[in-house]
């Protein structure tokens, strides 16, 4: 195993920011998933932290910049039993700590995925303060509270205990999961040899994230507004952002692999 000191170096120059490198001294940690998983815990607590500030802000603000809803958030039914498919958001975070290898690439892979989070939520939280719009279809699903089975009605009273009918687009549900999705999928591409069902697994991950995207919908969670829209964000950051540093890590790899001749 490489020096951390070279590691850190070799993170810096690749683009890693520098926030990163108290937690690479956990690399080791957990059979080799400390980095993976204080990286991962770091995000989530930054994504769930603004999220709720700004809600609370945004609700006590009680202000609206413009509705974004349409004759078809109105139309989409209100589906009870989606919430359970709109819950699963919270099954995606692990997944990329158990695809990317426990090595230096790994490490730094899961960094670039890091800071395109933070970049993703910092936007979105703009929007947020700046263009906040108040989910106005959410009454739909509340009519249908009194007469929805016990654990779903449950659920819903949590939600709107938590969640207020604020922070509508982009929507972070679709954004975040679908860059996890994209991450996935390369990661089961490069490590190809130990996943002879990769494309099995991708279809049935792709599946659930369009399940999931149209779930902040029937849920009226969200308009369709928010779905188009945090889809474009998280696919404007994975191109733009991630995708490229990704890229230029493994074209240095190749490009020092090849001989030269003397």
């Amino acid at each position: 195993m490489r020096d951390l000191h070279q590691e850190l170096e070799t993170m810096r120059s690749a683009g890693a920011w520098r926030i990163w490198e108290p937690i690479l001294h956990a690399r080791d940690w957990c059979r080799g998933f400390g980095f993976h998983i204080a990286l991962m815990a770091i995000i989530s607590f930054f994504g769930l932290f603004g999220y709720e500030t700004i809600l609370l802000f945004a609700a006590k603000r009680g202000f609206t910049a413009w509705d974004p809803s349409s004759a078809w958030d109105f139309a989409v039914p209100a589906l009870p039993w989606s919430v359970i498919v709109y819950l699963t958001l919270y099954l995606y975070s692990p997944l990329p700590i158990l695809v990317a290898n426990r090595d230096e690439r790994g490490r730094r892979e899961l960094a670039f995925l890091a800071q395109g989070m933070i970049l993703l939520f910092t936007i979105s939280f703009a929007f947020f303060l700046l263009m906040p719009a108040e989910i106005v279809i959410r009454p739909q699903m509340e009519a249908l509270i009194s007469s929805m089975r016990p654990l779903y009605s449950d659920i819903y009273n949590v939600i709107y205990t938590v969640d207020r009918p604020f922070n509508s687009w982009p929507s972070l549900h679709v954004s975040q999961s679908l860059l996890i999705v994209l991450f996935c999928q390369r990661w089961l591409e490069l490590r190809a040899d130990e996943f002879p069902r990769r494309g099995a697994c991708m279809t049935g991950l792709w599946v659930a994230w369009v399940a999931l995207s149209l779930s902040i919908v029937t849920t009226k969670q969200h308009f369709i507004w928010d779905m188009v829209t945090g889809g474009v964000l998280g696919a404007l950051l994975w191109w733009f952002y991630i995708l490229p540093r990704l890229e230029q890590r493994v074209a240095s790899r190749q490009s020092a692999s090849i001989p030269t001749s003397a």
